[in-house]
Order: C-alpha cells, then sequence, then structure tokens
C-alpha cells in the first residue's frame, strides 16, 4: 500500500514538475513573440464590460461602440504619455544644460582646493598629487566622452527599434479592435471546441485569474502611491526641485525589482557628500533607509493579503519568480501560486491539505 502511494506521489510530483516545465518554457520564450495580441486581448476584455453596457443602454452597433471607446482609450493613453514625457524631457534638458556649468564651477574647484589643501600639510607629497590630478582629469575627460558615446548609442539602439515598436504597437491596436468587436463570437467559438465539463474549469479558472489579477494591481497600486507619497514629500523637505514628478519617476523604478529607488537615491546621496552638500546627502539616504524599510514591511503583507497567500510565501514566490523570469516572475509566480492555492482550497485539485 505504500509502495501505490509512493508511486503515485511520484507520478503527481513528475506531472506537476512537466506542467510547470512547459509553461516556463512558453512563457519564457514563446509569450514575447506574442505579445502584442496577448495585450490586445487584455484591453478588449478590459473594456468589454463598458461596450456591453453602452451597447445594450444606447442598441448602437458593437462595431462602432468598440472603435470609439478604443479610440477615447488610446487617445488618454497618448495624451498622458506626451504630457509626461515633455515634464521628463525638460527635466533632463535643465540637467544636462547645468552640467557644463557645474563642471566648471563647482567640481573643477572644488577638486583644485583639495589638492591644493594636501599640497600645503603635505608638501612632500607633491610630484604624486601631480599624477593624481593629470589622471583624474584624464579619467572626468574619459567618462564624458564614454557617457556621450553610450548615450549617442542608445539613441541609436531605440531609433533602430522605432518600426518594430510601431509594427508592434499597430498589431496590439488592431487586435484589440477585432478581439471587442467579436469578443462574443470569439469566446464562443473556444468554449464549443471544449466539453461541458471542461467548460466549467475553463470559466473557474478564467474567474480566478481575473479576480488575482485585480487583487494585484491593488495591492501594487497601493504599494506605488504610499512610495510616491513618501517621495514627495522627502523631496519637498530636501527642497528638490519639481518634487512630485520627481517621486513619481523614483516610485515607479521602485516597483521594479533589477533598479529600486536605491538607484537614484545613492548615487544622488554620493554626489552630494563629494560637493560637500552633507545634509542634503544624509537627507537622501534616510529617505532611502524610510522607503526601503517601510516597502520591505508592507509589500509580502500587503500583497499577501490581498492574494490569500502567507507574506513569506509571497516573498518566496516573488523572489524566486524574478530570479527566473526578471519582472515578468515577479507578478506571475504568486498569481500561480494564488490560483493554485485557491483551486486546491475550493476541491478542484488536490495537491496539498
Amino acid at each position: 500500500m505504500n509502495i501505490e502511494k509512493q508511486k503515485t506521489f511520484i507520478i503527481r510530483f513528475l506531472y506537476i514538475a512537466l506542467v510547470l516545465g512547459i509553461g516556463y518554457v512558453i512563457i519564457k520564450y514563446a509569450l514575447p513573440f506574442m505579445m502584442p495580441f496577448i495585450i490586445g486581448l487584455i484591453i478588449s476584455a478590459s473594456l468589454r464590460p463598458i461596450i456591453d453596457l453602452i451597447e445594450k443602454k444606447t442598441k448602437i452597433k458593437r462595431a462602432f461602440v468598440a472603435v470609439v471607446i478604443l479610440l477615447v482609450f488610446y487617445s488618454l493613453i497618448v495624451w498622458l504619455g506626451i504630457i509626461f514625457g515633455i515634464k521628463i524631457v525638460q527635466l533632463l534638458q535643465e540637467i544636462f544644460d547645468k552640467l557644463p556649468k557645474f563642471y566648471s564651477s563647482t567640481l573643477v574647484p572644488a577638486i583644485t582646493d583639495g589638492f591644493q589643501n594636501t599640497k600645503e600639510r603635505f608638501p612632500d607629497i607633491n610630484p604624486y598629487l601631480e599624477r593624481v590630478s593629470t589622471s583624474i582629469n584624464d579619467s572626468v575627460s574619459s567618462f564624458l566622452k564614454t557617457a556621450s558615446t553610450s548615450v549617442l548609442g542608445m539613441i541609436t539602439g531605440i531609433a533602430s527599434r522605432i518600426p518594430i515598436i510601431i509594427i508592434k504597437l499597430i498589431l496590439t491596436i488592431v487586435s484589440s479592435i477585432f478581439f471587442s468587436v467579436d469578443y462574443h463570437r470569439i469566446w464562443g467559438f473556444v468554449m464549443k471546441q471544449f466539453s461541458e465539463k471542461h467548460i466549467k474549469t475553463i470559466l473557474y479558472i478564467k474567474e480566478n485569474v481575473i479576480t488575482t489579477i485585480g487583487k494585484f494591481i491593488k495591492a501594487y497600486s497601493l504599494l506605488i502611491m504610499i512610495t510616491f507619497i513618501e517621495l514627495s514629500i522627502g523631496f519637498a523637505l530636501l527642497g528638490v526641485k519639481a518634487p512630485i514628478l520627481l517621486g513619481c519617476v523614483v516610485a515607479i523604478i521602485d516597483i521594479l525589482p533589477i533598479l529600486g529607488s536605491g538607484s537614484v537615491l545613492i548615487p544622488w546621496a554620493i554626489i552630494s557628500f563629494i560637493f560637500h552638500n552633507t545634509a542634503f546627502g544624509i537627507g537622501m539616504l534616510i529617505l532611502y533607509a524610510v522607503i526601503t524599510v517601510i516597502r520591505q514591511i508592507l509589500e509580502p503583507k500587503v500583497v499577501g493579503n490581498q492574494i490569500g497567500l502567507h507574506p513569506v510565501i509571497t516573498l518566496i514566490c516573488m523572489f524566486v519568480g524574478a530570479q527566473l523570469m526578471g519582472v515578468l516572475g515577479l507578478f506571475l509566480l504568486p498569481i500561480t501560486a494564488t490560483i493554485i492555492n485557491k483551486m486546491n482550497d475550493d476541491g478542484a485539485i488536490h495537491l496539498f491539505k
């Protein structure tokens, strides 16, 4: 009897491992090729309730309603993107316009004064200081050239990808229109390919996926909002220009596991220390510490409470997912774990007690 249980366990384990392996390969390698159509389907499914409601109330043809709603939706996205992009470009332009003046009026005098003070205190090491000074000037010049080349290369790389990006955007928009216009027909066709038992399972999984994704969006929206408020208040107290805009940008960066707010705040603090703006640098480090501590405390709890997983399990899933699939895995693995846990609780599957 024990041998039979062991065989059953091994078979079930291998089956789950095979399904997870196939799912990983599909998500990792096949999903990017279908992304425009997947995004189009997600947009269509998100706007479907509005389109259905307007179609029912006004008796206007679904195709017309769908096209109008999608045009309004994409116009709003473009409008927000343009406004946000203009603000970012203006901020970057202001920063780069001030860099030469900052280098000549602040950086060079600071380095010169530092070397002069050192020479007066330790005259015996003047030859070494001269070599170090020359080396620093060469390094700064090399850095500026390398940075210019890198920025130019990045811009060229983005420009070379513009045709592909435009094609993907067009495919996303067109597919979302087709999905919205014929949503019920497409869904009905797909459902006809399955038996009644399988249809119930598909509908059950669909409901769980939509519910879980909605809870994830709610949880991370709350986290982004909290971080945004912290950053905006912190930047305002430190006297940073455009604190709300910068708070929004850094809050979005903070949600990414590879970057995080430290990729902005820590270099900013280091530069402040270098140029003797000690109070500002300490303020940046304190702000980073506050954001990091609050984020580490709230993220597993907020996300776990929303999706019904223990904070430790949520944290493990987020870490493993990020390691396996990057940003996508950060969200996908906890969502998958939530769906599996819900199905197990409802008795649809029996993986654990």
